[in-house]
C-alpha cells in the first residue's frame, strides 16, 4: 500500500508539477539534453521546455476539475473534492487510502482527455496493474502474465519520464507479483485495518494523562460485553452500538418516512413484479392448477401474496440493504455522496447480431438511478421496492476501447418496467467522462461485508489483461519526447532558499559592503505557506545608528524572481527602497540590487551559498 502511495505521488506530482513531489527539475533535465528537452538559456534565465509529461495550465484545470466533481457512495472513500485545490491546481492532504482510490479508479479517467495517447496509455496500464494486484481474489495462473506486462509498462514509462522518476519505490513495483505469489492477495497484508483499529483505540482515551490505561480498561469492558451478548439472542446490547452491517443486510429505512397513496396501475405493476420474483411463487408456475387449489400446499406467505399489498405504501428517501446504502436521486442531489446509482442483472430476450435475428434469452445488466423507494405492506410482512429510471441498453450503454463502461443517463428506456426488488439491487456510481460530456463512466461500489456472515455472493475470479489492444508497438521517435501542442514550459528556480523547511526556518549569514565597511548581519527567515510569503527580520548594525529593519519577500515562480520590499532607515536620510533578487543557480548565490530614489548610491548584497567560502546558509 505504501509503494502504491509513493508511486502515485511521483506520478501526480510530476504531472501537476507539485513542489516537493515533482520528479522534473533542472538537474533531471540536464540528463535529457540528447532528447531535446534539456534546459535552455533565455537571457539570464533557464527555461525548461515542455516534455511529453508536462501538462499545460488548461490540462491541469481539466484534471483538477474532474476530481473536484467526483461524488462517491457512502463508505467508498473520503470526499475526494476536499483534496483538490483549484486555486493552486494541486492535490493536498492526501492519505494513503486516498492515493489508493485515485490511483486505481479516478486517475485513468481523469487523464482521458489530456496528454499524448502513448503516455496516457502507459499511465493507465500502471494504474490497472495496481487495481489487479489489489483484487480480493486473484487467479495464480494470471500472475505470470501480470509480471510480464508490468515489466513492459515500466519500460514504456522509461521512454517518457526522466531518470529521476525511477527511484527505489518505482523499482519495487516489479517485485509485487512475486510477493503475491508467496504471500497471497495484497488486501490481507496491508495496513488499512490496523490504521482503523488505531483510530478506535484513540477514541477510547478520555484521560490524556493516562492514555494506555484508558485503552486497556475500555477494551476489556467492551470485550466482556460482547462475550456476554453472545448468550442473549435477539436482545439489544446496552453500552454497545448496534452493528449497522446487520441492518444493511436485512434492510432498514433511513430518511424521509411518509405514507403515500399509489394508483391501482402502479400497485398492480409492483405486485406483479413481486409475484414473478418471489421464491414462494416460482415453483407454482410449472405446476398444474389442481395442485395450486390444494389448501395444504398454500403457505401463509403465499396467501398474503395472493391477497396483494395495501394501496398505502411507505415512501423513503434512503434505505440500507444488501450491505449498501441507497438514496433517491432527489436526496442524492442534497448530499455530498452519490448513493442513487443502481444496477441489476436480469434475464431478457435479445437479438445476438444483425445477421442472426432469432431472439435469445440471456442475462443482461441494466443501469439506472433510483427515483422512488417504496415499502409495500402485505399484512404479515413488508417488501421494499425501488422505482428506477433505467438507461436504454441498445444505444445508451457502450464499452470503449480503453475498457471503460459508459452510459448515457439521458437516454431513458423500459418505463413500463421501472420497479425492482430492493434485495436485487447492486450499487454503482457514475463519474463524468472528461472526453465527452454526454457519457458517464460506471464504477462499482464496495459492498460492506458482515464480519460474522462473510460475503456469500459469487466472486468473479477472472482478471483481464491490462495491456491495451490498440497500443502502437512501434519504437517512439525523438519528436515524441517534446510536446508540440503547447509551449508552456517552466523556468528553473533555485530551491536552496526553501531547503530547510523541516522546522520552518532558514538561517542565513549575509555580508554587506557599504563604503568598504563590512559588518556581519544575521537574518532569520520564516516560511509562511498560507499567505505565500517569506517573512524576514534582519538586524543590521552600521556604526550603531541603524535600527531593526524588516522585509517582506514575495515568491514569483512564473518570472523566476523573488520580489523584495525592504524598509531601511540610515540616519533618517534613506527613504523606502526596493530590491530585485535574481536567482543564479550556476554561481550558487543570490544577487540583490538595492535601489533608492537617487538620494543615495545603490548598494549590492550578495547572499552566499554553501558552495562558496563565505558564511554558510
Amino acid at each position: 500500500m505504501h509503494i502504491e502511495k509513493n508511486v502515485f505521488e511521483s506520478v501526480i506530482g510530476t504531472l501537476l508539477n507539485i513542489q516537493g513531489k515533482s520528479k522534473d527539475g533542472l538537474k533531471a533535465r540536464k540528463d535529457l539534453i540528447a532528447m531535446g528537452i534539456g534546459p535552455l538559456k533565455k537571457g539570464k534565465r533557464t527555461y525548461l521546455p515542455p516534455a511529453v509529461y508536462t501538462l499545460s495550465r488548461k490540462e491541469k484545470k481539466t484534471l483538477c476539475k474532474f476530481l473536484s466533481e467526483v461524488k462517491v457512495p457512502e463508505g467508498y472513500s473520503s470526499d475526494i473534492r476536499r483534496l483538490v485545490s483549484m486555486k493552486d491546481l494541486k492535490l493536498k492532504s492526501l492519505k494513503t487510502h486516498d492515493c489508493h482510490v485515485i490511483m486505481e479508479h479516478f486517475l485513468p479517467i481523469g487523464i482521458r482527455s489530456i496528454l499524448l495517447e502513448k503516455v496516457r496509455s502507459s499511465i493507465t496500464k500502471l494504474c490497472s496493474f495496481f487495481k489487479s494486484i489489489c483484487s480480493k481474489v486473484i487467479d495464480p495462473a494470471i500472475l505470470p502474465m501480470l509480471q510480464k506486462e508490468i515489466v513492459i509498462t515500466l519500460c514504456e514509462l522509461e521512454m517518457f519520464f526522466p531518470p529521476s522518476f525511477f527511484d527505489i519505490m518505482v523499482h519495487l513495483v516489479v517485485h509485487l507479483v512475486k510477493e503475491t505469489q508467496l504471500c497471497g492477495p495484497a488486501y490481507m497484508r496491508w495496513i488499512y485495518p490496523v490504521e482503523r483499529c488505531m483510530k478506535i483505540l484513540k477514541e477510547y482515551v478520555k484521560n490524556r494523562s493516562r492514555p494506555e490505561g484508558c485503552m486497556v480498561e475500555r477494551y476489556i469492558v467492551e470485550e466482556a460485553i460482547e462475550f456476554c451478548t453472545e448468550y442473549l439472542s435477539n436482545v439489544q446490547s446496552i453500552g454497545l452500538p448496534k452493528s449497522q452491517l446487520v441492518e444493511k443486510k436485512e434492510g432498514k429505512n433511513l430518511i424521509g418516512n411518509k405514507i403515500v397513496a399509489v394508483s391501482r396501475v402502479e400497485r398492480d405493476q409492483v405486485h406483479l413484479y413481486v409475484l414473478h420474483n418471489e421464491n414462494e411463487v416460482e415453483p407454482y408456475v410449472e405446476i398444474h392448477k389442481d395442485v395450486l387449489r390444494d389448501p395444504a400446499s398454500i403457505t401463509e406467505r403465499l396467501r398474503c401474496l395472493a391477497y396483494g399489498p395495501s394501496f398505502h405504501v411507505f415512501s423513503y428517501s434512503a434505505y440500507a440493504i444488501n450491505g449498501y446504502t441507497f438514496y433517491t436521486k432527489e436526496q442524492d442531489d442534497k448530499s455530498t455522496m452519490q448513493n442513487s446509482g443502481v444496477t441489476v442483472v436480469a434475464e431478457a430476450m435479445h437479438i445476438s447480431s444483425v445477421k442472426d435475428l432469432n431472439p435469445k434469452f440471456a442475462n443482461l445488466s441494466y443501469f439506472g438511478v433510483i427515483e422512488r423507494i417504496w415499502v409495500f405492506d402485505y399484512e404479515k410482512f413488508q417488501i421494499p421496492i425501488f422505482g428506477c429510471k433505467w438507461v436504454e441498453n441498445n444505444n445508451g450503454i457502450r464499452m470503449d476501447k480503453s475498457g471503460f463502461l459508459q452510459v448515457d443517463l439521458n437516454r431513458v428506456g423500459y418505463k413500463d418496467e421501472s420497479f425492482i426488488l430492493a434485495s436485487q439491487a447492486r450499487q454503482v456510481f457514475y463519474v463524468n467522462d472528461p472526453k465527452s460530456t454526454k457519457w458517464s463512466i460506471v464504477l462499482f461500489s464496495n459492498k460492506v461485508i458482515d464480519e460474522n456472515t462473510g460475503d456469500q455472493d459469487d466472486i468473479d475470479v477472472e482478471i483481464e489483461s491490462f495491456t491495451r489492444n490498440d497500443q502502437d508497438e512501434n519504437i517512439i521517435s525523438n519528436d515524441s519526447y517534446i510536446r508540440n501542442d503547447h509551449n508552456e514550459g517552466k523556468m528553473a528556480i533555485m530551491k536552496s532558499i526553501i531547503r530547510a523547511r523541516g522546522k520552518g526556518y532558514l538561517k542565513v549569514s549575509i555580508d554587506i559592503c557599504l563604503d568598504g565597511d563590512v559588518p556581519l548581519s544575521s537574518s532569520l527567515i520564516r516560511v509562511d505557506d498560507d499567505a505565500g510569503y517569506l517573512k524576514v527580520s534582519i538586524d543590521i548594525c552600521l556604526d550603531g545608528d541603524v535600527p531593526l529593519s524588516s522585509s517582506l519577500i514575495h515568491v514569483d515562480d512564473d518570472a523566476g524572481y523573488l520580489k523584495v520590499s525592504i524598509d531601511i532607515c540610515l540616519d533618517g536620510d534613506v527613504p523606502l527602497s526596493s530590491s530585485l533578487i535574481r536567482v543564479d543557480d550556476d554561481a550558487g548565490y543570490l544577487k540583490v540590487s538595492l535601489y533608492n530614489n537617487g538620494t543615495c548610491p545603490s548598494k549590492q548584497i550578495s547572499i552566499l551559498s554553501s558552495k562558496d567560502k563565505g558564511p554558510k546558509i
